[in-house]
């Protein structure tokens, strides 16, 4: 086998091509620079506080479920007879039933949700 053949330099000049073709595309882009107000920007810590508990019973709910489903498909997989499929449908109502009572008790223990801090009149 030949390796400066008619087929290796064609897959060779087409790289080439497009290397420098993506090159001079990202030169002749832009990078936008931040806005001002981005800058000026602080987060309120209450606010962040009660968002990163919500992500959290979020977070928990979702874990509940994944693990309630994968239960589920395990049993119904297992089960033999009707009753057994009803029983594990059963497991899994049960289940989601208790996450979201969690879920829902988690949210109502993080209180009101804050308000931003008002602007000044100009």
């Amino acid at each position: 086998m030949n390796f400066i053949s008619p087929k290796n330099v064609a897959l060779l000049v087409a790289a080439g091509l497009l290397a420098s073709t993506g090159t001079a595309v990202a030169a002749d882009t832009a990078t936008p620079a931040p806005s001002a107000s981005a800058k000026a920007h602080t987060p309120n810590p209450a606010v962040a506080t009660y968002r990163a508990g919500h992500k959290a019973a979020d977070d928990a709910m979702r874990a509940a479920h994944t693990t309630a489903k994968t239960a589920l498909d395990t049993a119904i997989a297992a089960a033999t007879t009707p009753e057994a499929k009803k029983a594990a449908h059963e497991t899994f109502k049960a289940a989601m039933t208790a996450a979201r009572a969690t879920h829902t008790a988690a949210i109502a223990a993080l209180g009101a949700k804050p308000t931003p801090p008002v602007k000044a009149a100009k």
